[in-house]
């Protein structure tokens, strides 16, 4: 039996009850096929990750440097993805342009992870002592950019991975990779369900360009309101890094007391890890001196091609 559908002009369509089951399957797939790029997809990612990291997992699957190392401060966070249709140039490769969707939502993993607690803090578990320095601060982003190496072919997957680099005055920096399935297998993971599955069980590799997509740098700064709050203490405030080194004072006594500088076995000390951050450092100003393109733009003392 044939159904009748009647559109606009009056015309008579007939579609049996085979073609619209069919005709809804191939709707079925298409849409499934297409789902991390429909309509308000972005949104929905974006709600999943913060009610995951405030609401149902936060002790779960946030960093401290008590608990998991001052290493971790430079840990990546991985995100495995696809290339669907939609997302397809006109070469059948996956577009510039969404390389930078597929950042959003690695790039938010990795930032509430290392600095939801002053993006919204426990107040619950603030001491009168930090009362007065762990207020909401919102982060924001301050530039992007991305390099391209190779193409990535229609449903094809890859990981995606963002590690904090380092950080100067006023920025923090995030380096991100695209990559090929296990190109950068971690041989464990410090977070999460993973960490009691996976802790241990991979090898050592050394790290290169071999199987890498693409990769991007950007940049976030903090404010308190409308003042730029500096890195470090964003970073000391979230209880990223280990405390300091024994004062000279306490040096200076004789006693040689004092374990304000201890480090737990196989962990890194703050000198260590002000190391790391100060030998990626000159990478990331290479970044920001892309201020610079501001002063390229040209004003009303040319003419112009045309307007499009």
């Amino acid at each position: 039996m044939a159904e009748h559908i009647i559109d606009a002009s009056g015309l008579t369509l007939h579609f049996s009850p085979a073609q619209i089951f069919i005709g809804l399957a191939m709707l079925t797939i298409i849409l499934l096929s297409n789902g991390k790029s429909l309509l308000f997809m972005w949104h929905v990612r974006l709600l999943l990750q913060l009610s995951r990291h405030l609401l149902f997992r936060r002790r779960h699957l946030t960093v401290s440097s008590a608990s998991h190392g001052a290493e971790s401060l430079f840990l990546p966070v991985f995100t495995s993805s696809y290339t669907p249709l939609v997302d397809l140039d006109y070469n059948l490769h996956k577009s510039n342009s969404t390389f930078f969707t597929d950042l959003d939502a690695n790039r938010t993993e990795l930032m509430l992870a290392l600095f939801k607690n002053v993006m919204a803090p426990l107040k619950q578990n603030q001491t009168q002592a930090k009362a007065t320095t762990l207020k909401t601060k919102t982060i924001n982003l301050g530039g992007t950019a991305c390099v391209f190496k190779k193409p990535i072919p229609p449903f094809a997957r890859y990981e995606v991975s963002s590690r904090l680099l380092c950080w100067d005055a006023k920025w923090i920096y995030v380096v991100s990779h695209f990559t090929k399935p296990g190109a950068s297998k971690p041989t464990a993971f410090v977070l999460g369900g993973q960490a009691k599955m996976e802790r241990g069980g991979g090898k050592k590799r050394e790290a290169g360009d071999e199987g890498v997509y693409a990769s991007a740098i950007a940049r976030y700064v903090f404010k308190a309101g409308r003042v730029t709050v500096k890195p470090e203490e964003i970073i000391e405030e979230c209880g990223l890094l280990p405390e300091k080194e024994p004062t000279e004072q306490g040096e200076s006594n004789g006693k040689g007391e004092g374990n304000a500088g201890e480090v737990g076995e196989g962990h890194w000390s703050r000198e260590q890890v002000m190391e790391e951050c100060r030998r990626s450092l000159p990478l990331a100003q290479n970044f920001a001196s892309l201020d610079l393109l501001h002063g390229t733009r040209v004003g009303g003392s040319r003419p112009a091609l045309y307007a499009y």
